[in-house]
């Protein structure tokens, strides 16, 4: 469609509400929210608290585990492998009997 630099949009009418690109423009404080809402944000607050220090507890057992692991030496984790297969191989045929 071939449009004229000359002509106007015919809806030229302007609305005397002034537009704005938030859907609101009140900003709304905690304090004005009803009690109910309040409480229940606090709760979900408390909660993400509680996931968020579970997470870092997780963190802090998974590094220690991590730690000792790694403070063996190669020759003590030889021996402890070579104990626990010695240990396997005396207990297995006393399983497979009964």
């Amino acid at each position: 469609m071939a449009r004229s630099g000359t002509l106007r949009p015919r809806k030229t009418h302007r609305s005397p509400v002034r537009v704005s690109s938030t859907a609101s423009s009140r900003l709304m404080l905690i304090a004005d929210y009803p009690k109910r809402m309040r409480q229940r944000m606090r709760w979900w607050k408390v909660l993400g608290l509680a996931g968020l220090a579970g997470v870092a507890a997780s963190g802090v057992v998974i590094a220690r585990a991590e730690r000792r692991r790694r403070a063996y030496t190669p020759e003590e984790i030889r021996a402890r492998l070579r104990d626990r297969h010695a240990e396997a191989n005396s207990v297995a045929p006393a399983d497979e009997a009964g």
